[in-house]
């Protein structure tokens, strides 16, 4: 794609769309505000967000040690420097809660991890396909949203702020989890957008 195209493109997105673009650039670090205008900071956690964190075990919702240092480096984006050994202290869970302030989590950056850091890992993990309730109860259909986003969505390309086709189409693939039923072909439209916006939505129920 080229900066001529892909500024048409950026050009073309709604308010409401980059809002929701900027909100799922925090798991990938995006510190910025949400107004609506997506620029190279956003685009670069998106695209943090979609080549995933490293974990390489089966999406099972069994958390072990692959899985921990995945959250680890998660935990990096939010200021976590300590090794990625898949032992959470309260330096990671520090960071975890500052990348999940994010997705709701409003409680005290404290590195204890309890029920609102989980319900907030929920939130996250909607973007990985959990459908459940928000309950700050982490079972295997939890974990497996979670691990499904630690995986990333197949992005091969540089983050440097600048999206092109494979950023759309791992959003794209992102968006299926929302419903989207469309073309993985980089090109996005109001379906792609409404998948990701499915995914965010803060309801008991899908």
């Amino acid at each position: 794609m080229t900066t001529e195209t892909s500024a048409a493109t950026s050009a073309a997105i709604t308010p409401d769309e980059g809002i929701t673009l900027q909100r799922m650039a925090r798991a990938g670090g995006y510190r910025g505000p949400n107004d609506g205008v997506p620029g190279p900071n956003t685009w670069r956690g998106i695209q943090h967000l979609v080549t995933g964190y490293g974990y390489t075990g089966a999406i099972d919702g069994l958390p072990g040690p692959n899985t921990w240092k995945a959250v680890q480096r998660l935990a990096a984006k939010g200021g976590y420097t300590g090794p990625i050994d898949g032992d959470l202290g309260a330096a990671s869970w520090k960071g975890v809660q500052t990348v999940l302030t994010g997705f709701g989590y409003a409680h005290p950056i404290d590195g204890i991890p309890g029920p609102a850091t989980n319900t907030a890992f929920q939130v996250l993990g909607r973007i990985g396909g959990y459908f459940g309730p928000y309950d700050g109860v982490l079972g295997p259909h939890s974990w497996r949203g979670i691990q499904t986003v630690l995986a990333g969505a197949g992005y091969t390309g540089p983050a440097d702020g600048v999206p092109g086709p494979n950023t759309w189409k791992a959003l794209q693939r992102i968006a299926r989890r929302g419903g989207y039923a469309g073309p993985i072909d980089g090109v996005p439209g109001p379906n792609t957008y409404a998948g990701l916006a499915a995914l965010l939505v803060r309801s008991e129920h899908d």
